[in-house]
């Protein structure tokens, strides 16, 4: 039976207590984990004959990998690389859960969504993969947010486990809200992304309540504004389906080095444990010589050395790497260069002055 493992009840869904995840790598350490950890048997994915009504888009952001921006180091160039390719795995979970509406890979949390999940590697050494993870709304509640790790123990099982409990988890949420609740959801997650657009054309229609975000009116059904934001909105869709298109592409160069790694990190993993428990059993003997465990150690480490090194090139020549965004809209083509999170700042800085002319507005 293939086992997830919850850290410091995570499954525990108190939003109260719910906090961001964090900025810093904070990796426990095998002790440590031992005594964080509860099992808890792994999740088939639920999955619905069509999304329920209204249908709830979701956002999955770009994971943040724990490690430093300026860590140039080849574990830092696999955690960035690990990053966008866990963050595709996630989304897939989502979508072939058939449960939610549209989902989309974004950079960073976007108000494009009523939802947006968002998760940090906090540990990864090819057999363990342990995330913290937590889901925000419109109105700026955390829905839920625990820390959940996979080991894997069969070869080729892969994450799948880890990335249906978090499906299933939004739907638990999202199954909980009545019918009103949900519309009202989905109507402020309109509002709040009209508000960014321009705050002056939309004030009032949305403001904070002890940090909360609360619809206080909808606009008219046929607000002329209103129409034109839908249209904005429409050509921000346009980059994330860039986004897709270049996690499919990465994962095609990058996935069958990345499969290979976490197989040979759980194969040594294990026979680590084993040779462990071997040695405990039997004492210390004196026909157990310091050359012979070295030759056994050498032999385990081999071949998990060479997919690694593999694993650390590819991570090293890719990391840096940014792919220009190429957008073409009705009455233009536009090229976006730099980092994912920069084409999407300034792809949604042309938005918003674009919808600043076509109002009169200034910004």
């Amino acid at each position: 039976m293939r086992r997830l493992w919850t850290v410091a009840l995570a499954f525990l869904w108190a939003s109260g207590c719910a906090t961001q995840p964090a900025t810093e790598n904070t990796t426990a350490s095998p002790q440590n984990k031992q005594s964080m950890v509860i099992p808890w048997e792994g999740e088939v994915l639920l999955v619905a004959d069509r999304p329920s009504t209204p249908a709830l888009d979701v956002g999955v952001v770009l994971f943040n990998p724990g490690v430093a921006a300026e860590d140039d180091s080849p574990t830092a160039a696999v955690r960035r690389l690990e990053s966008k390719l866990l963050a595709g795995q996630l989304r897939d979970a989502l979508v072939a859960s058939n449960q939610w509406g549209v989902v989309r890979m974004v950079p960073v949390t976007s108000a494009l969504v009523p939802v947006n999940i968002r998760s940090q590697i906090i540990e990864s050494d090819g057999r363990d993969l342990v995330l913290q993870v937590n889901a925000i709304d419109a109105a700026g509640t955390v829905v839920f947010d625990h820390v959940i790790g996979h080991r894997e123990t069969v070869a080729g099982e892969g994450f799948a486990d880890l990335f249906n409990a978090i499906s299933n988890r939004l739907l638990q949420w999202w199954q909980q809200q009545g019918e009103r609740d949900r519309a009202s959801l989905l109507s402020l997650a309109e509002v709040r992304y009209a508000q960014q657009l321009s705050p002056d054309a939309f004030l009032g229609l949305a403001e904070q309540v002890d940090g909360k975000w609360e619809l206080q009116r909808l606009p008219a059904d046929n607000d002329p504004m209103m129409r034109r934001v839908d249209r904005i909105r429409n050509q921000e869709y346009l980059f994330c389906d860039t986004v897709d298109e270049q996690y499919v592409a990465l994962w095609e160069r990058a996935g069958g080095t990345y499969a290979l790694w976490r197989e040979a990190g759980r194969e040594q993993a294990s026979w680590l444990d084993a040779y462990e428990a071997r040695v405990r059993a039997r004492g210390d003997r004196s026909d157990d010589s310091r050359y012979a465990r070295m030759q056994a150690e050498y032999a385990a480490y081999r071949s998990y050395r060479m997919q690694e090194q593999a694993w650390f090139e590819l991570a090293k020549a890719l990391d840096g790497e940014t792919q220009p965004s190429v957008i073409e809209t009705a009455d233009r083509v536009v090229t976006l260069e730099g980092t994912l999170d920069v084409q999407y700042e300034t792809w949604r800085r042309l938005l918003r002055d674009i919808f600043a002319a076509e109002q009169g507005l200034e910004e």
